[in-house]
C-alpha cells in the first residue's frame, strides 16, 4: 500500500499522449514504451490521427504493485485498452483485476486477443515492428476513417517489403583466439560432458565438443543426479566456471557428492569473469583453495591440469592426493577419472586469453617475445591445426595452389595449441618482434603521414530529419561497441538526443555484433532503440558477412540506406572445423547492394589498408568510421567525434590516426592504397590463372621439385587431356584443368626431400623477413618418420620440438632430392611414400581408361574423378585419413562411369 500511495502522490504513472474522447488506450511502461512510441510513428500515427480515432497512450513507471486509481481514471472512458509489455503479462494481469468491477468496463487484451489469438509473444524480445503489427490489427476491427486505415497498411506494407534472402554463412559466437575452453572443454572418445553458465556454454553450439545442454548457475551436475538411474551410462563429464563455482556451484558437487553418482566436475579456473567483460570474481580463490574445498566435500580423486605446470610454489598446500599434469595429457587423465567411482575432480587452469590480452597491453602479465608462423608452401590446408586448436587465428590464405593456412598474428593470443596440427610448416619465431609497417615516402604536398587528414575541409553533415539511424555491424571482441558509444558520445556532445542499442549476447566472442545509434535533434525525439525496419540512413560494416545477415537486411530500406562496408571477408569461426568453407564476396556485397542500390554502396578493404598502415587490424573500425564520416554520411561534427575519441581514453592517439587515415582514403582512395600496400593494391578479386599460365607455373614448379623430365611426365599426361577434351567439340577445358591441378598435386608430394626445399629455396626466409624484425631464431615442428616416437595411446607419430640448427640439416637433405623414387631412397621405403608414388600411377591409368570413353554425357563425372586429390591432405595419420575417404570416392565415381551411369556424388 504505501509504495502504492507513493506512486499516486508523485505521478509517477503518467498519460504520455492524450485526446479529448478517449476511445482506444495502451497501457505500457519503460523499453516497451519506446517500442510504443515508434510503432505509432512507423504507422503513419500523427497527434492529429491519434486524436481523431482517440488513441491515448499510458505510461507505467511502477509494475509491480501498480498504482490501481490512475489507470481507473485512464480507463474511465475508453472502449478497449491493449496492453504492451515484455515477458510475461504482469501488468496485464493485475489491470484485469483493477478493471474488473468498472461499471463501464473496457475491453483489455495483451499477450493474447478474445479469441485466444497470440498478439504480443511471451518468449524473446518485443520490437517496433511486432508492436505495430498487434497495434494496427486492433485498430482495424474499429470504425475508422477510410483514409487511416489505409496508411496504416501502407506503412505495414512499406515495414516488411521483400523477404530478405539468408546469407550463405553466418558468424556464430565462438572462444577466442586462445581461449582455454578450446582445450578443456575436449572429451575422450565415447563420453560426453554438459554445460553451466559461462563462456565455456559455447561448446554446446560446437561440433566436435560432445557437449550437451545446460542449467542455472549452483546446479551443474544436478541433472545428472536425476538420469543417472535411469541410464545405461556410467558416467558423464561437468563443465563449471570457476565464477559459478564460487557463487554457487560448490553446492552442486556438494548435492552429486551426497547422491553418490558418477560425475567429473571439470572446475575451468580462468582467473576471470569473462563471459560479462572480464571482472575479477567475488572473493579470494585459487586453485589449491578449490582442490581443498571439494576434498572436503567428499570428492574421490582430483586432478589438475594447466599449461604450465611448473608455476606453483614447492610451498602450495594443495588438498591430499592431487596430481598436477600437463594440458597435453588431458585426454588420458579424462579416460582414468571416468573409470573412478564417484564424484571426481578436474581443475583445469589457465588464465582468460581476453585477460592475457587486457594484462599484456598494461604490462602486468608476462607476453613471452614468441609468435607461431606457417610456411604456406608446405602447408596442405588439411585443417588439423584448427581441429587440434579450434582458434579463430589459423585464417585461410588463397594461394596459387588452393587454400593454406595462415596465422593473424593481431588476434593471436600466443596459445601455441595449433603446432600441434600434424605438419611440418609450423614454426616459432622466438625473440624479434614484428615489423612494424613501413610508410610509403610520398611528397609532402601529398600526404602528411603523420596527420594524413590535414589539410581536409569537413564534408557537409546530413540533415536530421526526426532520426538519424546508424546501424554499425561488425564483429565481437573488435571494438564495435566502441564505435557506437563514439557516436553517442559525439551526438551527446553536440546537444543532440541519442540511443544506443548493443546486440551482443555470447557474440562478444567472435560472433555477430549490432549497434544501433539513433540521434535526434533533441533527447525528447527518440523513440524505440532498436532501429526499425527499412529505416536505416547509414551501415558502417565493419564486418561484411554480418552486414549481409537477415537481421541487418531488414533493417536496410531501398533509396534510404547508404552503406559504407568492410569489402574484407573475414573467415567465420566455423572455418576452423570446416577448411573448404565457402565465403563468396561476390554473394555477400550483392545481398548488401541489392537491398538499398548499388549506387548508395561503397566496399573498402579497410582491414588490409589499415592493419598495413597501423599494424595491427583492430584499426579498421575506425578507419572505416573516419571514411564514412569524410563521405558526408555522419551527422556529427569533426570536433565532436575527436572529442569523443580522447574522452573514451583508449588508444587516443592512434584511434585518432586511424579515423584521420579513413578520412583521407574517402578523399583520395587510390592514393592511401599505395602508401599503404605499394607492391600490392589492394584488389577484391584475384587475377585468374589461364589454362597455359597454370600449367607452365607447374612445370616450373616441378623442375625444381626434382627435374626437367619429371616436369615433362606431368606436361604430357595434361596435354593429352587437353587434345581428348577438345574433340568433344563443346569448348570446355573443365577436364583439362582439373587434371592440370590435381595431378600436380599428386606429382609434388611433400616428402621430407621437398619439405626441406620448401624451406631453403629463399622464400620461406623472405616471408619471415617480411613479417619480423630483430634478432630472432626460429623452432621447427617436426615428426620425422624415421626418427620421431609415437603416442602410446594413438600410435601416431609425435611432433617433436627442433632448434635453428634444422636449417642446416635442410640444405644437405634438400640436396639430396635425386635419391626420390631410387632404390637408394631411405625414405621412401615408408608406407606413406609408397603410397604416394602408387597414387601417381593409379591417376594416369584413371585418366587413360577415362580418356577412351570420354563423351559429352560423361565429361562432368569424368571431372569429378580427376578432381578427387582434392581431398587428399595433410601428413602421416591425417592423410591416411582423408585417403581413405578419397579411395571410397574414387571407386563410387569410377563405377558408376565404368557402368555408364552419369549421375554424380554432388548431384546426389
Amino acid at each position: 500500500p504505501m509504495v502504492k500511495a507513493f506512486v499516486r502522490a508523485n505521478g509517477l504513472d503518467k498519460i504520455t499522449q492524450d485526446s479529448k474522447k478517449r476511445k482506444f488506450g495502451i497501457v505500457t511502461t519503460g523499453k516497451a514504451w519506446l517500442d510504443v512510441q515508434q510503432a505509432l510513428a512507423d504507422l503513419g500515427i500523427s497527434e492529429a490521427f491519434a486524436e481523431e480515432i482517440g488513441l491515448s497512450v499510458y505510461k507505467i513507471a511502477c509494475t509491480w504493485p501498480l498504482e490501481p486509481e490512475g489507470l481507473k481514471e485512464f480507463a474511465a472512458d475508453l472502449d478497449e485498452i491493449l496492453v504492451v509489455e515484455e515477458k510475461r503479462s504482469l501488468i496485464e494481469e493485475q489491470a484485469a483485476r483493477v478493471l474488473y468491477d468498472l461499471d463501464n468496463r473496457p475491453k483489455l487484451v495483451g499477450k493474447v486477443d478474445e479469441k485466444e489469438t497470440v498478439l504480443l509473444p511471451s518468449d524473446g524480445e518485443l520490437t517496433p515492428r511486432i508492436v505495430a503489427a498487434a497495434i494496427a490489427s486492433r485498430l482495424r476491427l474499429r470504425d475508422l476513417p477510410k483514409e487511416i486505415l489505409e496508411g496504416i497498411s501502407i506503412a505495414e506494407a512499406n515495414d516488411s517489403g521483400n523477404a530478405m534472402p539468408a546469407a550463405p554463412v553466418s558468424r556464430s559466437p565462438w572462444f577466442c583466439s586462445g581461449c582455454p575452453h578450446n582445450s578443456s572443454t575436449n572429451v575422450p572418445e565415447g563420453s560426453r560432458a554438459m554445460a553451466g553458465i559461462g563462456c565455456h556454454t559455447m561448446a554446446v553450439y560446437m561440433p566436435n565438443r560432445r557437449t550437451e545442454t545446460y542449467t542455472h548457475m549452483g546446479a551443474e551436475g544436478a541433472n545428472w543426479i536425476g538420469q543417472s538411474p535411469f541410464t545405461n551410462e556410467k558416467h558423464i563429464f561437468q563443465n563449471l566456471g570457476d565464477g559459478t563455482y564460487y557463487h554457487s556451484g560448490l553446492m552442486a558437487i556438494r548435492a552429486a557428492v551426497a547422491a553418490d553418482i558418477n560425475i567429473t566436475y571439470k572446475i575451468l579456473f580462468n582467473d576471470a569473469v569473462a563471459m560479462t567483460g572480464g571482472q575479477p570474481f567475488d572473493g579470494p580463490l585459487s586453485p589449491w583453495q578449490i582442490s581443498l574445498q571439494v576434498h572436503a566435500e567428499g570428492t574421490k580423486k582430483i586432478v589438475v591440469v594447466t599449461d604450465e605446470p611448473d608455476k606453483y610454489a614447492a610451498n602450495v598446500n594443495w588438498a591430499p592426493g592431487v596430481t598436477i599434469h600437463h594440458r597435453d595429457d588431458l585426454d588420458k587423465i579424462q579416460r582414468e577419472l571416468r573409470e573412478v567411482k564417484g564424484v571426481t575432480a578436474l581443475i583445469y587452469d589457465q588464465t582468460c586469453a581476453a585477460e592475457k590480452r587486457r594484462r599484456r597491453k598494461r604490462g602486468t602479465f608476462p607476453d613471452p617475445a614468441k609468435r607461431v608462423f606457417i610456411n604456406d608452401l608446405v602447408c596442405e590446408g588439411c585443417g588439423d591445426c584448427g581441429v587440434v586448436s579450434n582458434c579463430v587465428s589459423v585464417k585461410p590464405l588463397e594461394t596459387e595452389f588452393g587454400r593454406k593456412r595462415i596465422i593473424d598474428q593481431s588476434s593471436c593470443n600466443k596459445d601455441f595449441s595449433c603446432v600441434k596440427g600434424f605438419c611440418p610448416s609450423f614454426v616459432t619465431v622466438e625473440g624479434g618482434t614484428l615489423k612494424k609497417p613501413e610508410i610509403k615516402e610520398v611528397n609532402s604536398s601529398d600526404i602528411d603521414v603523420d596527420n594524413p587528414a590535414a589539410g581536409l575541409a569537413e564534408p557537409e553533415t546530413p540533415t536530421i530529419d526526426g532520426s538519424y539511424n546508424i546501424l554499425v555491424t561488425g564483429i565481437g571482441g573488435t571494438g564495435v561497441v566502441t564505435v557506437g558509444a563514439l557516436l553517442g558520445m559525439a551526438a551527446h556532445l553536440e546537444g543532440k538526443g541519442a540511443s544506443i542499442l548493443d546486440q551482443t549476447g555470447l557474440a562478444q566472442k567472435n560472433g555477430a555484433v549490432m549497434s544501433h545509434v539513433r540521434i535526434t535533434a533533441a533527447a525528447a525525439d527518440l523513440g524505440g532503440t532498436r532501429i526499425p525496419n527499412r529505416q536505416t540512413d547509414l551501415v558502417v560494416g565493419c564486418d561484411l558477412v554480418v552486414a549481409a545477415s537477415k537481421d541487418a537486411l531488414e533493417s536496410y530500406g531501398l533509396g534510404r540506406t547508404r552503406a559504407i562496408i568492410n569489402g574484407h571477408v573475414v573467415p567465420v569461426a566455423a572455418f576452423t572445423l570446416a577448411p573448404d568453407l565457402a565465403m563468396d564476396r561476390n554473394t555477400l556485397t550483392g545481398l548488401v547492394a541489392d537491398s538499398i542500390g548499388r549506387e548508395k554502396s561503397e566496399f573498402i578493404d579497410s582491414t588490409t589498408i589499415a592493419t598495413a598502415l597501423m599494424g595491427d587490424s583492430i584499426a579498421a573500425n575506425l578507419f572505416l568510421l573516419g571514411f564514412a564520416f569524410q563521405k558526408g554520411t555522419v551527422p556529427l561534427s569533426l570536433a565532436s567525434i575527436e572529442q569523443a575519441i580522447e574522452l573514451n581514453g583508449v588508444a587516443v592517439q592512434s584511434n585518432k590516426k586511424s579515423f584521420a587515415w579513413g578520412r583521407k582514403a574517402a578523399a583520395d582512395q587510390t592514393l592511401v592504397t599505395e602508401i599503404a600496400l605499394p607492391d600490392a593494391p589492394v584488389s577484391f578479386e584475384r587475377k585468374l590463372e589461364t589454362l597455359d599460365e597454370m600449367i607452365q607455373r607447374r612445370k616450373a614448379f616441378l623442375t625444381d621439385y626434382q627435374n626437367t623430365r619429371y616436369a615433362k611426365r606431368y606436361a604430357n599426361l595434361v596435354n593429352v587431356v587437353r587434345d581428348a577434351e577438345s574433340k568433344l567439340g563443346t569448348g570446355s577445358e573443365f577436364l583439362s584443368t582439373a587434371v592440370a591441378r590435381y595431378f600436380f598435386k599428386l606429382m609434388a608430394y611433400k616428402d621430407e626431400y621437398e619439405v626441406a626445399r620448401l624451406y631453403t629455396d629463399g622464400a620461406f626466409d623472405k616471408k619471415v623477413a617480411d613479417q619480423f624484425e630483430g634478432d630472432f631464431k626460429l623452432k621447427f615442428h617436426l615428426a620425422p618418420p624415421i626418427l620421431a616416437k609415437k603416442d602410446a595411446e594413438t600410435g601416431h607419430l609425435k611432433k617433436q620440438e627442433y632448434g635453428p640448427w634444422m636449417m642446416k640439416s635442410f640444405r644437405v637433405l634438400a640436396k639430396f632430392k635425386f635419391l626420390r623414387g631410387t632404390s637408394l631412397d631411405p625414405f621412401g621405403r615408408t608406407d606413406e611414400r609408397k603410397e604416394e608414388v602408387f597414387l601417381i600411377k593409379e591417376y594416369e591409368e584413371t585418366l587413360s581408361d577415362i580418356l577412351g570413353t570420354l563423351t559429352t554425357e560423361n565429361l562432368s563425372l569424368a571431372v569429378e574423378i580427376a578432381e578427387i586429390p582434392e581431398n587428399i591432405r595433410g601428413f602421416g595419420h591425417v592423410k591416411a585419413r582423408h585417403l581413405d575417404a578419397a579411395k571410397a570416392a574414387r571407386e563410387s565415381l569410377f563405377n558408376s562411369y565404368k557402368n555408364g551411369d552419369v549421375t554424380s556424388l554432388a548431384a546426389e
